[in-house]
């Protein structure tokens, strides 16, 4: 008997609850009527009369031949989702919930997830990955408009949400790395430690991948996803953060995700460092900069490029939420400025000790001796979305010369692969006239030093 605590049965009821009114989840059957005839809706009303008395694989039979018969019949595909999903061991809504529990294991806290036998965990990821090639493809003629549109992708986002951050569980298992590892909060919101995933190497665009899937569920039903997610974060971000809150929070991190995964996917193989590399104290893209750019989908200096060479990123805060002091800071005259929490914006960067030593615009000065460093132009992200301004204040006397963007990427990648401090291709001179941007403040010893360690 699986048993959980007080709060934690308080929300999954919740959960529950909303998702049999819904009358549209995985995890419960459907009504059955008699079929009258040889149509997509009479197959599925045979395929739910088989699901009702528990004959899955005839059930799955009646659901491919609706669909077969029509493949908008939005029915159909529910029904044959839940079919497989139901012919899968340990995947209930009960089970699957639970897998996040805290759990000890030589005197360490861990969750069931990473504590089951290995033989568990791939059968319950088959069984997922089973049941997910039927809801993608429900979901992309959904989005795409190839439904009828009785039953939306909206109707099932509790259901998905639960299976997808199991599935991000389990890869999170099999790299051997923690969830809480990733994900942070504090005082001033919730952070992503970008740190986590250099360590994941070739396995990292899979795991966005998965990650991204299970986003787009828990935009799709906000509330109930962040009752699920809660689970997965440390327990730390309850001290911070209302329950009230989690909601926009989720969807802000979920956004955070899911603009990384759009990039990781569409990034040609030989420019992965240049997006992949976190963090690492060197100039990646060419542009004489080092970890210049902050993880916040825009571009921070000036070059036309998007969140390339990214800094450290465990000074991003990426939600904000309002202060708690906030009727005091109206009555004194403050700003008591609060921040969309749907958009996994950047309120401000924190000087972190692994810069004393990197220069990230090259004007010989670190850290906080060069404030410009870490400073936006505009303080407020707000301010910064309605100006469309997102540089940092080093960048604004940067410059890029070339015809285009494309123009400005194809210098940078000669410069990027000129590597040999013994066959130099392109002189520092070279350099300040191709590309610009952080070479024009090099000193001939400093250009030597760009090809150490390359």
């Amino acid at each position: 008997m699986i048993k959980f605590p007080h709060s934690k049965w308080m929300w999954l009821a919740a959960i529950s609850m909303s998702m049999g009114v819904a009358g549209c989840n995985l995890f419960h059957p459907t009504d059955s009527r008699d079929a009258e005839n040889n149509d997509a809706p009479a197959l599925t009303l045979d395929g739910y009369k088989e699901f009702q008395d528990a004959n899955y694989d005839e059930a799955r039979k009646f659901f491919n031949k609706a669909i077969r018969a029509d493949s908008s019949y939005s029915q159909a595909w529910v029904g044959l989702a839940k079919a497989v999903l139901n012919t899968q061991k340990g995947l209930n809504v009960f089970e699957l919930i639970s897998y996040s529990q805290k759990v000890e294991q030589n005197g360490k806290s861990t969750n069931k997830l990473l504590s089951m036998p290995e033989e568990e965990a791939s059968a319950i990821s088959r069984g997922i990955d089973s049941v997910m090639v039927i809801l993608n493809q429900f979901f992309d003629r959904d989005t795409s408009n190839r439904t009828d549109k009785k039953i939306r992708f909206s109707n099932i986002a509790d259901s998905y949400t639960i299976l997808q951050l199991t599935k991000v569980g389990l890869r999170i298992r099999s790299l051997n790395a923690q969830l809480t590892n990733l994900v942070s909060a504090g005082s001033s919101g919730m952070m992503l430690d970008l740190n986590a995933l250099n360590d994941l190497g070739d396995s990292l665009k899979p795991f966005l991948n998965d990650m991204a899937a299970a986003a787009e569920a828990i935009k799709a039903s906000p509330e109930s996803a962040s009752e699920i997610i809660k689970a997965y974060l440390p327990d730390t971000t309850r001290q911070y953060f209302e329950d009230d809150d989690y909601a926009e929070i989720t969807v802000g991190l979920a956004n955070s995700v899911i603009q990384m995964n759009d990039r990781a996917q569409t990034v040609p193989e030989d420019r992965n460092s240049v997006f992949f590399d976190f963090g690492n104290g060197r100039d990646d893209d060419g542009d004489g900069c080092v970890d210049e750019e902050v993880l916040d989908n825009y571009d921070n200096d000036g070059d036309g490029e998007i969140d390339e060479d990214v800094r450290d990123n465990r000074s991003v805060v990426l939600m904000k939420k309002r202060p708690q002091n906030y009727n005091d800071l109206i009555a004194i005259g403050q700003d008591p400025t609060t921040y969309d929490l749907t958009k996994a914006q950047v309120d401000s960067l924190s000087v972190l000790g692994k810069y004393d030593i990197i220069d990230i615009d090259m004007d010989g000065k670190t850290t906080q001796n060069d404030l410009d460093e870490w400073q936006f132009v505009y303080r407020d992200p707000n301010e910064r979305d309605e100006k469309d301004n997102h540089l940092l204040q080093f960048a604004i006397d940067l410059s890029f010369p070339g015809v285009d963007l494309d123009d400005k990427i194809r210098n940078k990648e000669l410069i990027r692969h000129d590597t040999n401090v013994n066959n130099i291709k392109y002189s520092l001179a070279d350099r300040i006239r191709m590309v610009g941007g952080c070479w024009r403040n090099y000193t001939g010893e400093q250009f030597l030093k760009w090809f150490e360690g390359r």
